[in-house]
This record gives C-alpha cells, sequence and structure tokens, in this order.
C-alpha cells in the first residue's frame, strides 16, 4: 500500500512531465507559427472564392468570323489592340467556385503581372497552369498563350485571353480558363515581372540552357551583367532572368518561344527547390519571399504542399503550351493578329493531358 506522500509525489512527477511535454511541443510550434504568419502576409490582397453564379451566354458567346492570317506576315510582339478594350467594364472580379475534378490534383494559376502607370490590373504576360498530383507525383506547367482568342465569360465579348486579366484581375482570368477548358483552378500564385529580379537574386539565381543568340539578347538587355557567348548552361541572376523571360523576338515564333522561355524558368526553380533539403533554409527562403507574391493559397496549405513536393520523393516535372499541335491557326481580328483555336479540342487534350483521361 502506497503511501500518502508517495502519492503527491508521483502526481507531481507527471505533472512536471506534462508540462515539459506542453513545452517542447510549444517549442517546436514556434518556427512553424512564425512562418504560417510571414505565409500569411501573401494573403494581404487575395482575391476571394464566391459561390458560381448562373451566367447566361449573350449573341456573343458564337466565335465571331476571323479572317485567316499568313503566318509568315504576322507580327505576335504587338500588344492588344486598344479598339477591342473600348466600353469592356473594368472591376476586379472573384473566382467563381468549381467542383473538384481529381482529389489528387491540386491545379493552381500562376501570374506574371506587368502592371503599368495609370492601368487598374496592368497585363497578365505570363498565365501558366501548375497542375500537380500527389498520387503521381508529377507537376505539369502549361503555358496559355496570350494571343488565343478566347470567350471571355461575364463580359459577353471575345478577346485575347490576356485581356481577361486586364479586364477583371485574377478573377476573370481564372473564370475565362475555367470556363472554356472545363478546368477547376480556385488558387493562383502572382508575382510582378519587376519582383522576378529579387526573388532569383534570393535564391541565389537559377541555372537555364541557353542558345547564342539568347545570351547575346540577354547581354544587351542586361549589359552590366553579360554572360560568355556560348551555348549551354548558364548561372543567370535576376536582371538576366527578366530579360530572358521577356524575350520574345529571339526564336522567329513570338510567344512560342517566349513562353517556352518561361517555363524554363519555372523548371530551374523547382530544381532548386528539389535540392534543398533544410528546413532552415526553407524557412529563411520564405521569409524573403513574402513581399514579392499574392496568393488565396492558406499558410497551411503552402507548407503542405511544399513538404509534399520538396521531401515526398521522385518528382516528374513536365510542361508544355496551349493551344496543342494541329488546333490552332493564325487570324486577324481587325488589325490584331491573334490565335484562333479550336476551344472543344484544346479541352478535351489539356484533360488527357493533365488526368489522363478524356
Amino acid at each position: 500500500m502506497k503511501k500518502r506522500g508517495e502519492g503527491k509525489t508521483a502526481k507531481k512527477h507527471a505533472l512536471r512531465i506534462i508540462i515539459i511535454i506542453l513545452l517542447v511541443v510549444v517549442f517546436l510550434s514556434i518556427p512553424l507559427m512564425i512562418v504560417c504568419c510571414k505565409l500569411g502576409q501573401m494573403n494581404k490582397n487575395a482575391v476571394s472564392i464566391v459561390k458560381k453564379p448562373e451566367i447566361s451566354p449573350g449573341e456573343t458567346a458564337t466565335p465571331p468570323a476571323l479572317v485567316k492570317a499568313d503566318a509568315d506576315k504576322v507580327d505576335t510582339t504587338k500588344d492588344f489592340d486598344p479598339a477591342l478594350i473600348d466600353d469592356i467594364r473594368m472591376d476586379d472580379d472573384s473566382i467563381f467556385n468549381e467542383s473538384r475534378i481529381d482529389k489528387d490534383v491540386v491545379n493552381i494559376m500562376l501570374f506574371g503581372s506587368d502592371a503599368r502607370e495609370g492601368e487598374r490590373h496592368g497585363r497578365s504576360d505570363t498565365m501558366m497552369i501548375l497542375s500537380y498530383n500527389r498520387k503521381l507525383r508529377t507537376a505539369k506547367l502549361v503555358s496559355l498563350l496570350r494571343d488565343t482568342w478566347i470567350y471571355i465569360p461575364d463580359r459577353d465579348t471575345w478577346n485575347r485571353i490576356n485581356t481577361a486579366y486586364f479586364f477583371g484581375g485574377v478573377g476573370l482570368a481564372i473564370n475565362t480558363v475555367n470556363s472554356n477548358f472545363g478546368m477547376d483552378i480556385q488558387y493562383y500564385v502572382k508575382v510582378d515581372f519587376e519582383s522576378l529580379k529579387e526573388i532569383v537574386d534570393t535564391v541565389g539565381g537559377i541555372d537555364v540552357y541557353l542558345t547564342e543568340r539568347e545570351v547575346e539578347y540577354i547581354n544587351n538587355s542586361a549589359a552590366n551583367d553579360a554572360l560568355p557567348v556560348k551555348e549551354g548552361w548558364q548561372h543567370l541572376n535576376g536582371r538576366q532572368t527578366l530579360a530572358n523571360s521577356r524575350n520574345r523576338s529571339i526564336g522567329g515564333d513570338g510567344d512560342w518561344s517566349r513562353t517556352r522561355r518561361q517555363r524554363d524558368v519555372m523548371y530551374a526553380f523547382f530544381k532548386k527547390a528539389k535540392t534543398e533539403k533544410s528546413i532552415a533554409s526553407l524557412t529563411a527562403l520564405v521569409n524573403n519571399l513574402t513581399k514579392y507574391v499574392e496568393t488565396n493559397m492558406s499558410p497551411m496549405q503552402m507548407i503542405d504542399l511544399a513538404v509534399d513536393v520538396v521531401f515526398g520523393g521522385d518528382l516528374t516535372l513536365e510542361n508544355r503550351a496551349l493551344p496543342f499541335e494541329g488546333t490552332w491557326d493564325y487570324a486577324w481580328e481587325g488589325k490584331m493578329a491573334v490565335i484562333h483555336i479550336d476551344i472543344a479540342d484544346n479541352k478535351r487534350l489539356l484533360h488527357e493531358y493533365l488526368y489522363g483521361v478524356q
């Protein structure tokens, strides 16, 4: 039979153990709380997700007749025609809620904005779908060519796909992609193009394979940071990466080459992240990048995704552009060169590429 004093001693000992365990849990959770707090800063101006309204297509839901263009005479470096954005409502659209297509696949829209003085949203010079399949351990990047002629819902008009961002920001751009291609994108990450320089320098530069002509273009654009003029892998700083990402004059096919270069940059970021296994280094990186990035993903969603990507084992990276081969032609809309696509074919091929189903 235990003595009375021994019972009290055992209780005190158990209480001390519980307190120590709680202190350890609190201590270990402090870095996570700090990271969550930092990541939360990216949500400051995040676009909200709302219930999808009933939108009745208007008369312009049927694509207008376009004049087929000679590919050799098309200048794809020109911006969109101001005449085609007159009298269009400018707003800050919300993202319409969509049902998840596959529980193992998360789709995130990546935006590279190029805001100009006096513009509400600027232009989305970069629009990519990042599709991550947890089960198959694949990450697929799909560039949406900015000149793609598309129907813009809730504005009842046809225009280049990047004008959706100009009219209604992130929300309308995502709704346009979801509506035309049957997608379920709910999340986005947005980076201002000028901030790309700081982001690249923060991670210590990236490695990209370049042709001699691409190197010469970068050297002309970032004269103070000249690279050796040779084809092969080059280590780029922020200024050089920005110049390479904006280059649509080398390659002879305008936006096709430019979007390929942008996917190369994203691929380099992925490889950089995969080689970094230190929690402390990743935490420091997050601490430095939050001021350059906007997203509507919660801190815990970002942490969960990052941990899965970096520490989850081998990851297969793939990339391509939309429209798919054989589904498009160059065309004229007034004085503006656009890419006329078969929307139904591209929707089917996109789903096959991302989900492996028709």
